[in-house]
């Protein structure tokens, strides 16, 4: 009877201890102040085209941020700063991200997440280069975040990606193009 309880003590730990993929309301980038007036030209005017790099979680291994949940969270934060075009018709500038990769700990307490994403904005429809730059951000989750370990390398991956994201808009509206 006690190897019973065992076992479903095991699974239920084993079940508790999954990863799971980052969440996209948790990587979305808040609104730069001054961001509507910081470079005119930009406001409403920029369409993501095409977004890769990213990696599904398997439950089994570690969590990871995939291709969709970056692009969507990428989207909503070029929404939050009115930067992203309301339809494809007003696109003036195409935006490509490219998740380089993401510098994972294997454990700890605390965990620190380093993300590299190479951003690609482009002028349309010449395809001219507008802004071409490679983003490095990193972001710690600790203990008091939150007790389960892939819990904590999932909040690390979601700040690391969400202060990606600010710093690249942070970077594109201080740019004065040539």
């Amino acid at each position: 009877m006690n190897c019973r309880f065992l076992l479903v003590g095991l699974a239920a730990l084993a079940l508790s201890a999954c990863a799971s993929p980052a969440k996209v309301e948790n990587m979305v980038a808040s609104v730069t102040a001054g961001a509507p007036t910081a470079n005119p030209a930009l406001i409403e005017a920029i369409c993501v085209t095409k977004v890769t790099g990213g990696q599904k979680t398997n439950p089994l291994w570690t969590s990871e941020v995939d291709d969709a949940g970056f692009r969507a969270a990428l989207e909503g934060s070029l929404r939050n700063n009115r930067l992203a075009a309301a339809n494809a018709g007003g696109c003036r500038y195409d935006l490509e991200a490219n998740l380089l990769g993401l510098a994972q700990p294997i454990v700890g307490f605390d965990m620190t997440v380093t993300s590299h994403v190479n951003y690609s904005v482009r002028e349309r429809p010449s395809g001219n280069p507008y802004f071409l730059t490679t983003v490095t951000a990193p972001y710690t989750a600790t203990f008091g975040d939150a007790f389960a370990g892939v819990t904590r390398l999932r909040l690390a991956n979601e700040g690391s990606i969400r202060s990606n994201i600010q710093k690249f808009i942070d970077e594109l509206l201080a740019h004065e193009p040539t």
